[in-house]
């Protein structure tokens, strides 16, 4: 009797192997070089958990849905040499897909390595966490409303309509968010970063593409090595730097600080103080909310309607500033400076302020001088003749009774100052 029951056993086990094995072969499909096969598996889950996919290779999509379940489907390629290698492999890989609760992980020795690579479409509750980590794939992540803590080493990230705060880093791709109700953080070492309509703090950095921001109800810091910054109706204050491009911004209620090693600078409706500076290019700008202080080291300086005082300085372009300040008991000091060209700059006609303007002419033939609409005391002839090489011609003088500091001051350049 015990021995019928031991080889009752025994064929149960070798009938279940060969039926496994024939459903592996039902699964498994030759495709050039690679065994490929699909898996799929589903658990039950509540609405709120969280999915784990740790240190696979190849791409992972996430999507949100409205059951209390988690489907995975994997699409498997195998570059090994026999069938038998090919069913092991996929046995280890459903064993790896594991349930603790209401948290689903995948990963394991059969995912990492470099002749193994997977292709996840997987759904869960809107309301789970996510974490997916892999090693040379792109990761999609769309409709969920808890964290989303990605990394990949070798592919781009596309997020869309995420509920909660998003850490994301690629070695080497894009990344792409939009329509996000929390805080990002994003990391790229080689692609561009595009983010739209994001309602908390935004910090992004590339070491090697183009950044383009629209829609940001929190702060802006974002930083690129090597590329471009555009940013577009930000809320609150920004911080962009980049070592080799132009910035543009178009809208902030915040400050601004903006700086570039290698390009242009634009600005138009800034809602708070700025400070830029760029070692290669111009800046201008347009409606600044606040004080101004702007430097570059090759390039022209304008600015219109600031409603502040200004700092301004090139070593080789012109200058042109125009004050929209209405309100005179705000700080309202000017200070422009250029080593190569003209200043001119225009003040409301009933402004206060004491005024020193100065050119220096350093030895050649040509005349220069400085225009105002105001009444200003000139220097005296005789202090320019007792100079050999160099002449100075200076002007200042208090106008609407005194007041702050207005300076000016460039070598070689004419300075005009105007009624607004």
């Amino acid at each position: 009797m015990t021995y019928n029951r031991y080889l009752g056993t025994l064929v149960a086990i070798a009938v279940l192997a060969v039926a496994t094995q024939s459903c592996y072969s039902q699964e498994l499909k030759r495709s050039g070089r690679y065994f490929v096969a699909e898996l799929s598996k589903s658990f039950k889950v509540d609405h709120k958990g969280e999915l784990i996919v740790e240190d696979v290779r190849g791409d992972v999509s996430v999507q949100g849905w409205d059951k209390k379940e988690v489907h995975i489907k994997e699409l498997k390629k195998m570059d090994v040499f026999t069938r038998a290698e090919a069913e092991t492999i996929l046995e280890k890989s459903r064993s790896s897909y594991h349930q603790s609760g209401n948290t689903i992980t995948i990963g394991g020795e059969y995912f990492r390595r470099d002749w193994i690579e997977s292709e996840f479409t997987i759904k869960v509750p809107s309301g789970f966490n996510t974490s997916v980590g892999t090693r040379g794939g792109d990761i999609t992540i769309g409709d969920v409303e808890g964290s989303v803590s990605l990394k990949t080493s070798g592919g781009d990230i596309s997020l869309s309509r995420i509920g909660g705060k998003i850490n994301a880093r690629t070695s080497g791709g894009d990344v792409a968010v939009v329509d996000v109700r929390n805080e990002v953080t994003l990391k790229t070492s080689g692609g561009d970063i595009v983010v739209s309509n994001v309602t908390g703090h935004l910090l992004a950095k590339t070491s090697g593409g183009d950044i383009s921001i629209a829609k940001v109800g929190g702060s802006v810091d974002v930083h690129t090595s090597g590329g471009s910054i555009a940013i577009a109706d930000a809320n609150s204050g920004v911080k962009a730097k980049t070592s080799g491009g132009d910035i543009e911004l178009r809208g902030t209620e915040g400050a601004v600080a903006v700086h570039t090693s290698g390009g242009d600078i634009t600005l138009l409706d800034v809602g708070g103080a700025l400070e830029a500076s760029t070692s290669g290019g111009d800046i201008s700008g347009r409606r600044v909310g606040g004080r101004a202080q702007v430097t570059t080291s090759g390039g022209d300086i304008r600015l219109d309607d600031v409603i502040g005082g200004v700092y301004g300085k090139t070593a080789g372009g012109d200058i042109e500033v125009k004050i929209g300040l209405e309100d005179f008991s705000k700080p309202h000091e000017i200070d422009l400076r250029s080593a190569g060209g003209e200043i001119e700059l225009t003040i409301p006609e009933k402004m206060p302020a004491t005024i020193r303007a100065e050119i220096d002419i350093d030895g050649r033939w040509e005349d220069y001088n400085i225009y105002s609409d105001f009444p200003l005391t000139s220097a005296s002839d005789s202090e320019s003749e007792r100079r050999r090489r160099r002449r100075y011609v200076r002007s200042e003088g208090d106008i609407n009774g005194g007041g702050d500091l207005i300076q000016l001051y460039t070598t070689n350049g004419d300075i005009y100052i105007k009624k607004r």
